[in-house]
This record gives C-alpha cells, structure tokens and sequence, in this order.
C-alpha cells in the first residue's frame, strides 16, 4: 500500500496494481496535462492536472464501493477503472473535441488500455481489461460509479476544480456517499416530456434524505459551468489553440495520432516548430494576448436566426472581409447544447419507490430547465477591432 497526500482528500491509498498502472507512460503523461487546459489564465491557480484527478476519482470510487457494500474484488475493478478513466484526453484536455479527425477521449483511453502493458498489468492480477473498459465506457454493472450521472469521476473534478480556481462550492461529497445504495428498480419514471426512463437492475441511486445535498451539488455544477469551464476568455485560449493545432495537421507538420500522444508543453513545442499560423497564435497564447468576445448570442437567439454550426466558416470569412483581416484572425464559436451530468439522477424514496430527483425537486427541476440559460454563442476577434467587431458581426449574422 502507498498513501499519496492530496490537497482534497487529504490521503489517498494506493494498492499495489494501482501503483504499477500509475507508473506506466501512459499514466504519467497525465502528470503534463492540465485538467482544465487554459483556465489558468483567468484563474491561475488552476494548474492541476488529470493525474492527480484521476487519483483523486479512484478514491471517491473507493467510498462509493464501500458505501453501496460491493466486495473487495468489484470494489478494485471500480477503483482501478476509475484510475484509469482519462488515459485518452489530449494536450489542454478538450482540445482534442475541436480536433478534427480525432476520436472521443473515451474510445482513446478504451485503445490505450487494450493496446499497451496496462492490459498485462491488469490480466497479471486477473483482471480483464475488456470488463475495465466496459465501466469506463458505462456498458457494466459498475458503470455508474465511474461514468454515471453522479460519478465519482465527477464528484472529485467538482471539489477540485472549485479549490484551485478559488470558487466556493460548498458540496458535502461524503454526505452524497453515505447516502448512496445500489438498488434494483421495479417502476418506470415518466420524463417531463413524455419518454419513458427504462429501469435496469442495480443502479446507482440516491436515498431521499439524500435529496437536500444532490441539490447542492447540482446547483454548484451549474455554477461551475459559465464560471470556469465555459469563461470566455479561456474558451477564446482554447479556439485558438484549436485553429493552430487543425493548422498544422492539415498542411501535414503534425500526425493527427502524434497530437493525441502529446503533453501540453509538447503541443506547443511542436506548434512553435511548424512556424506560421501555428507559431503566431503560440506567440499569442504564451503573452496571453487571446482573442475577445466581440458578441455574444443567447440560444434563443442563435435558433431564431437560424445560426448553424456547418456554416461556422463561412460566417468567420464574411466578417473578416467586411473587416479588412485574415478569416484566421475570427472565430465564430457554436458550442454543443448538452444535458448536464446529474440532472438524470434517481432517488430511491422510503416507500421503495424509484424516482427522478427532478421530479422530486423543484429547485433541481428548475436547473433542467435553466441549464442552457448560460449557453451562448460568441464570434472572438482581436481585442483592439473588439467595437468593430460587434457590428460587423451582428450584420453578417443578422442579429
């Protein structure tokens, strides 16, 4: 056993498996990936990085196994795979999703695992590393530990991400734990809009004195998201680096399978080495000198003018001519309207009912309804054109 001190919870154990899978290469190159890419320039204490997260999840998947009574040898699958949930993620984390050509974390980490010494490592312990990318990929019993609604990936990147930014979460994660039970569910919960939730054996829930925190949690999850991991500024950072990094695969100076190899430091070693585009927004990000948000569009009002995604370049081209710059200088940003993790969560209430927490909440409803409040849409540019911009973009769109 080894005791690794984290700042979050305090002593994190490691067992002798778990220590071996840290040590390979492909764990350790999470020690140079920053877990929220570029947020350090607006909040810098937030250089943490996916290493210790994942140490950080493997332990909370602990407490949750020891929580819903698993045995000893279900409660190291979980553990294990949470461990090794994020292999796949790329330079600055999400950088790869505006990648184009580059696979889903998830089915990078899935490859990673069969396809290097980790699976070998697993087997010698007699575990099957198939089973292990099941969880990951939420195809499993144990899926919902690691990749469910309130996981522990999720539990840990939440407390953690709010301490190194400096945001005040408030979530009593040890509170959720205890209150966690994995029950076989005999009903069906009707959605707002009329679906059907079709219950399987053995989900993760929560207890209904369980509900109180879930609201806390949620309504801090939400928070999370405008304030950190969808900020302007950094998402700006983040575009760019995209721009410089499709840059540079296209004209062939980078293997698209070598970028999902490298660290952060290695993307910009290599983006500086091809020179140009790639090199010039390197210069930028390096100075912090990021693009600004010129406009910035409600969903309501993307929808009503027909905004598509598709057309994203066409829309940056038409700006920038009108403009007298480089399309490469703008950057119109439709990002994907997704549900919130957590908001599908089910309660077990005392009559034995299953329930959505939703449906039991009002506050927790009223975030499924609010949650693309915050979602917008906003054409970046140079911040000494930024008065420009704003209206020349609000031509071209229509707004």
């Amino acid at each position: 056993m080894t005791r690794v001190r984290d700042p979050i919870h305090d002593y994190i154990d490691l067992s002798s498996i778990e220590v071996k899978l840290v040590d390979t290469p492909a764990y350790q190159r999470l020690r140079w990936i920053k877990q929220l890419g570029p947020a350090n320039l607006v909040y810098p204490g937030a250089n943490h990085t996916r290493h210790e997260h994942c140490m950080g999840t493997s332990h909370v998947v602990g407490k949750m196994a020891d929580s819903v009574g698993l045995d000893s040898g279900q409660k190291e699958l979980a553990k294990v795979s949470g461990l090794l949930h994020d292999l796949g993620h790329t330079a600055f984390s999400h950088l790869g999703d505006g990648i184009d050509g580059v696979d889903d974390h998830v089915i990078r980490t899935t490859q990673i695992i069969k396809n290097t010494e980790i699976s070998e490592i697993l087997s010698d312990k007699g575990i099957d590393y198939n089973e292990v990318n099941q969880i990951i990929t939420g195809n499993h019993q144990l899926g919902p530990l690691v990749s469910g609604d309130l996981d522990g990936d999720r539990l840990d990147y939440l407390i953690r991400d709010a301490h190194y930014t400096g945001v005040s979460a408030g979530v009593d994660v040890g509170r959720i734990i205890d209150t966690m039970t994995m029950a076989d569910s005999q009903s069906k919960e009707k959605e707002s809009w009329g679906s059907i939730v079709e219950d399987v054996d053995s989900e993760l829930m929560i207890k209904q004195n369980g509900l109180p925190v879930v609201e806390t949690l949620l309504t801090a999850r939400s928070t999370m998201y405008p304030t950190v991991y969808f900020h302007p500024f950094a998402r700006g950072a983040d575009l760019m680096l995209a721009r410089g990094t499709n840059y540079a695969i296209k004209s062939g100076k980078i293997d698209v399978l070598d970028f999902t190899t490298f660290t952060d430091h290695k993307l910009l070693c290599e983006l500086d080495r091809v020179g140009g585009l790639s090199q010039q927004i390197v210069k930028d990000f390096e100075n912090r000198k990021i693009v600004k948000s010129g406009i910035s569009l409600t969903r309501e009002q993307a929808e009503s003018l027909g905004l598509d995604k598709s057309h994203r370049e066409e829309y940056e081209r038409s700006i920038a001519t009108k403009l007298g710059v480089p399309s490469t200088e703008i950057y119109v940003d439709l990002p994907p309207l997704s549900v919130l993790p957590g908001l599908k969560t089910k309660i077990l209430k005392e009559d034995g009912e299953v329930a959505l927490a939703r449906n039991m909440s009002k506050l927790i409803s009223g975030l499924y309804e609010a949650q693309f409040d915050h979602w917008r849409c906003r054409v970046y540019g140079p911040s000494k054109i930024n008065k420009e911009l704003k209206k020349v973009s609000e031509k071209v769109l229509g707004v």
